[in-house]
């Protein structure tokens, strides 16, 4: 085998290697959606979970004290936030109508 070709061989296992670390190493990727559903393990294991597009994801405690169910959130691989409020199911009481 010349030396051109074993050059381009090792080229292309090398790429192979790089591709294979970024889609496999880098654990969650960009999440965009809605949180369909808060989930607690228990207070002493630490795991706090939302849903988002049902899929569950592991965020830290103090995301999880913030988010509500219903808001858009948004991960970049580095950092959660909420991208949009969602409806908000406390609020003022609905007016009662008064009886004559």
């Amino acid at each position: 085998m010349s030396s051109r070709a074993l050059t381009a061989l090792l080229f292309v296992a090398l790429l192979a290697v790089f591709a294979a670390d970024v889609s496999v190493g880098c654990g969650q990727g960009f999440v965009l959606g809605p949180v369909g559903q808060k989930l607690n393990s228990g207070a002493d294991t630490g795991d706090h979970l939302i849903t988002v597009n049902g899929s569950p994801y592991d965020v830290p405690l103090w995301f999880y004290n913030q988010v509500r169910v219903g808001d858009t959130v948004k991960f970049d691989g580095k950092s959660w936030t909420v991208v949009k409020q969602g409806p908000t199911t406390l609020g003022p009481a609905p007016a009662t109508p008064t009886t004559p």
